[in-house]
């Protein structure tokens, strides 16, 4: 553990890589933008354009003229939590308005091969109305969760591991995004035609919420995004259930205290296929992307990625000057 310790304090990591994977999903808008442009709601931009704005003054603050390092990294790290859920969740719109033919019935398809019946499990949930609770707490609190953990890692003085976790969230949820566009689908209780009075014991959290905004994208009718207002329209692979596992490893790196949070994020996976209505072949995919993710990005954060961008700008190359005339 000393070890461990030792190494993550002798190597910090860099924020770069989480700053060109926002640069990446940045490239991805302008493009989608371009081919069928989205009109967006002034209100809600100005609102987070400030957030984002005060966040990332406070972490110039505290890097330069009064350097405090965890300050410093704890408000860049939210900086780019926020700047990637918005980017992150506009991009899931447009790549959503592309259509394609639903995938409900192959993920339910799967699931039955796989021996899982959703509806005999969400069955169970219903029947017992203080789990759906806590499963709707814990489904529903995913930014604080994030938010908490990235604070905890900070003030542990373990950079590196938050800027992992940042990292792997943010790759996560792009491939999330881009693959949700090939394998659109409404999600398990609008495909099967169920409303709330048939689990009166449930109050799904994203069950229902997202069909409006979903149907709209694929027929046109929605073309203006307010940032205030989005909701979250991936179905595979899931991306809660993607950050659920990075929040478990990101927890358990913590040590003893940490253990309540990772049992939190835990308890937001099994929550995944009631209170986001996925497939569990949604969750599964999602469990696998972070994996991956989390395999990826202990390399990406340890490089400086715009040093050499850096170095091309600031180079000051001496030219001599022009000679003298000489006299006549």
């Amino acid at each position: 553990m000393r070890g461990q310790q030792s190494r993550e304090a002798e190597s910090p990591g860099f924020d770069d890589a989480s700053w060109l994977l926002i640069a990446i999903c940045g490239a991805f808008l302008v493009g989608f933008q371009l081919t069928e442009p989205f009109a967006f709601s002034a209100d809600g931009a100005v609102k987070s354009g400030a957030m984002i704005g005060l966040l990332w003054v406070g972490s110039r603050f505290y890097t330069r003229l009064r350097p405090r390092p965890a300050f410093a990294a704890i408000l860049s790290g939210m900086t780019q939590i926020i700047l990637f859920s918005i980017g992150g969740a506009i991009l899931s719109y447009m790549v959503a308005a592309q259509g394609g033919a639903l995938w409900d019935a192959r993920l339910q398809g799967w699931d039955r091969a796989l021996g899982l019946d959703w509806l005999s499990y969400v069955r169970w949930i219903n029947d017992h109305p203080a789990i759906a609770q806590l499963c709707r707490w814990a489904y529903v609190s995913l930014i604080p969760q994030l938010l908490i953990l990235v604070m905890a890692l900070a003030i542990a003085g373990r950079p590196r591991t938050m800027r992992v976790i940042i990292c792997a969230s943010i790759l996560s949820g792009i491939v999330a995004v881009l693959t949700s566009g090939l394998t659109p689908a409404v999600s398990n209780f609008v495909h099967l035609g169920l409303t709330p009075a048939d689990l009166p014991g449930l109050d799904p959290a994203a069950a229902y919420v997202h069909h409006d905004h979903f149907v709209g994208l694929r027929d046109g009718s929605l073309r203006l995004i307010d940032i205030a207002n989005l909701e979250g329209i991936i179905t595979f692979p899931s991306y809660h259930a993607a950050l659920g596992a990075i929040f478990v490893w990101g927890f358990l790196r913590l040590g003893p205290i940490g253990w309540p949070g990772a049992i939190w994020a835990g308890l937001m996976l099994l929550a995944t296929p009631v209170d986001g209505a996925h497939y569990f072949v949604d969750v599964f995919a999602g469990i696998a992307l972070a994996v991956v993710a989390l395999a990826l990005s202990p390399a990406l954060v340890e490089r400086r990625w715009f040093e050499p961008v850096g170095r091309l700008i600031g180079r000051r190359e001496a030219v001599p000057p022009p000679p003298a005339a000489l006299p006549a």
